[in-house]
C-alpha cells in the first residue's frame, strides 16, 4: 500500500517559519502526496501556555472558523512548538485515525505524537523516535535528475569540474571576520587555478565584504556568480548547482545547505567562519564520518573527489511513515 492510498487527506501545520515548511514540505513531497498547508498564529494569553495549554477558543475543532477544523486529516506533519497544542486537539479527537509526525525534538510531554524526527546530532532515542544527519529537503533524487536534464547555459559554459559554492553569512553561531573572508577568497582561487569551473550562490545573509573579497580574489578567473538584485536576473540556480556540480564548497553556518549539498553523494568541502558552537561542532563531525564532508584547504594543487552514501533524510522518514501507520491503521 503506497502513501496516497494511506493517507486521504494531509494536512502540514506550521505558524510559518521558513525552515520548518522547508522541512515539512519535504517529508510530504517524499511520500508523494498533496499535503493542505494550516497556518496557525495563536493569540494572547493562549500563546504564552503553548506547548502545554490549549489551543485559543477561536482555533477549537468546532468553530467553521479554525485553521483546524472539519473535515480533519489522517496524516499530520508539524514542526515549531506552537504547532504541539495544535496536534494535541486533532489527536484527541481522532486517536487512531490519525497519524502524526512531528519534525525535531518536542522538549515536552508528547504521547500524542506518533512519529518524532531528530537530527543525529541532538543524541536523543526512543521507540516514537527516528534520527538521521541530515535534515528533510525538497531536493529528492528525482528532482535532481530533472535539474540535471536542464543544464542552463550559464552553468554549461563552466570549466569542468564544476564546483558549486554555497555561502551563507553571519548568523547566531557564526560570523565572517574580515580574514574569514580573505582566507575563503583565497581558497577558492585555489580551486579555480587548478581549472576548476566556480558557480556561486550567495545567500541574504552573506556580507558584501565576502562578495568584494571573492570578486577580488576571482578576477580574470572563469566563474559565475548569481545575483538577484541583477537586471534581468536569472532565477536562484541553486537546484542547479547541487544537480550539475562536481563538488562542492558550503560555508559551515547554514546546517540545511550542507545537508542538501549531501544529497548528491559527492564531494563536500566545508569553510568555516569565526565562531561555532559545540552543537555545529557535532553536526560537522556528523557529516565528516559519514565521509561526505572535509575542511576545505586553504592550498588546493588538484581536487580529487571522494564519494559516499548520499543523505536524504525526507525519503527515510516517509519511508518510516508508511511503515509505522500501515501498522497503526490495522491494514
Amino acid at each position: 500500500m503506497n502513501s496516497a492510498q494511506l493517507f486521504q487527506r494531509a494536512w502540514i501545520i506550521s505558524d510559518g517559519k521558513v525552515g520548518d515548511l522547508v522541512q515539512c514540505n519535504g517529508v510530504a513531497q517524499a511520500l508523494g502526496i498533496e499535503a493542505e498547508l494550516k497556518i496557525i498564529s495563536p493569540t494572547k494569553p493562549w500563546v504564552w501556555m503553548m506547548p502545554y495549554g490549549p489551543v485559543p477558543p477561536s482555533d477549537k475543532i468546532s468553530n467553521l472558523q479554525s485553521p483546524i477544523c472539519q473535515p480533519l486529516p489522517d496524516l499530520v506533519i508539524s514542526s515549531g512548538w506552537r504547532t504541539l497544542a495544535y496536534v494535541r486537539e486533532i489527536k484527541k479527537q481522532q486517536q487512531q485515525k490519525v497519524f502524526t509526525v512531528y519534525l525535531k525534538y518536542p522538549r515536552n510531554s508528547a504521547d500524542f505524537l506518533d512519529l518524532i524526527w531528530v537530527p543525529t546530532h541532538d543524541d536523543i532515542s526512543g521507540q516514537r523516535i527516528i534520527s538521521s544527519i541530515a535534515s528533510p529537503h525538497r531536493f529528492s533524487p528525482d528532482i535532481l535528475a530533472t535539474e540535471f536534464s536542464q543544464i542552463p547555459q550559464y552553468l554549461a559554459n563552466l570549466p569542468r569540474p564544476l564546483i558549486g559554492v554555497l555561502l551563507g553569512g553571519d548568523s547566531k553561531d557564526y560570523h565572517f571576520s574580515d580574514d574569514d573572508c580573505t582566507r575563503l577568497a583565497k581558497s577558492l582561487r585555489a580551486l579555480s587555478d587548478t581549472g576548476a569551473g566556480l558557480a556561486i550562490t550567495p545567500s541574504r545573509r552573506s556580507p558584501a565584504k565576502l562578495k568584494a573579497a571573492i570578486e577580488q580574489q576571482l578576477s580574470g578567473a572563469d566563474y559565475y556568480w548569481w545575483d538577484e538584485l541583477a537586471p534581468n536576473a536569472a532565477p536562484n540556480p541553486y537546484g542547479f548547482l547541487l544537480a550539475q556540480s562536481d563538488a562542492f564548497v558550503v560555508t559551515a553556518d547554514s546546517a540545511n545547505m550542507v545537508g542538501e549539498a549531501c544529497v548528491t553523494g559527492k564531494s563536500v568541502y566545508v569553510f568555516k567562519p569565526s565562531g561555532g558552537s559545540k552543537k555545529f561542532d557535532r553536526l560537522l563531525e556528523k557529516f565528516s564520518s559519514h565521509g561526505a564532508t572535509r575542511p576545505l584547504p586553504e592550498q588546493i594543487e588538484q581536487h580529487v573527489p571522494w564519494s559516499y552514501e548520499p543523505l536524504y533524510a525526507a525519503g527515510d522518514i516517509a519511508a518510516q511513515i508508511n511503515k509505522r501507520a500501515l501498522k497503526q491503521f490495522g491494514n
